[in-house]
């Protein structure tokens, strides 16, 4: 146990934090904040955005308004380079801003926000990513949920293919959920 703990560590630093805490390892000890911050960053890999959006140098992940801890942490990302293109981190962006963003990040303390962004949605091909109780549920395309000692993850496929964004197989496959499907 204490091998893959470690090896979990090791590889934290992108898609390490995922994949251990789908795989069903343990995940590594870190702050939640930053393991969901970590998938987030690591959903960027596994969706396809349309084509005029795919081309772009960038993934752009607005966190709408504050969106606390876990915005923070999202931060400790700006630069990195994922799917070949650079991630961008912008905070306290407002729910009419979100068509300048790949992907919306909004918290679970955000209610009246997590509305206000879902219906902008649907027309532009943007990611919603929240922690919200229900997000999925709601609208929302990718729910973090905690289930006992991990976080795992909602996704809501509805929403993706009315937002034209395409999860990849491995993506679907690591989901606790599709669109309300226990699993």
């Amino acid at each position: 146990m204490r091998t893959r703990a470690l090896r979990c560590l090791r590889s934290v630093s992108a898609v390490g934090a995922l994949l251990c805490a789908l795989s069903g390892q343990a995940q590594p000890h870190m702050p939640e904040e930053q393991l969901k911050a970590a998938f987030v960053f690591n959903f960027a890999k596994y969706i396809e955005w349309p084509a005029e959006e795919g081309t772009l140098a960038q993934i752009v992940a607005c966190v709408i308004g504050d969106a606390g801890a876990i915005g923070d942490a999202l931060s400790a990302f700006h630069g990195r380079a994922v799917a070949g293109r650079t991630f961008q981190v912008r905070r306290h962006v407002q729910p009419e801003e979100v068509d300048r963003c790949h992907i919306a990040v909004l918290s679970d303390s955000s209610d009246r926000r997590v509305v206000a962004v879902l219906k902008q949605v649907p027309a532009q091909a943007v990611l919603t990513v929240s922690d919200a109780d229900g997000f999925v549920d709601g609208g929302g395309m990718i729910g973090i949920v905690r289930s006992g000692d991990r976080l795992q993850f909602d996704i809501n496929q509805a929403a993706l293919q009315r937002a034209n964004l395409k999860a990849s197989s491995q993506l679907l496959k690591l989901a606790r959920n599709l669109g309300g499907r226990p699993r």
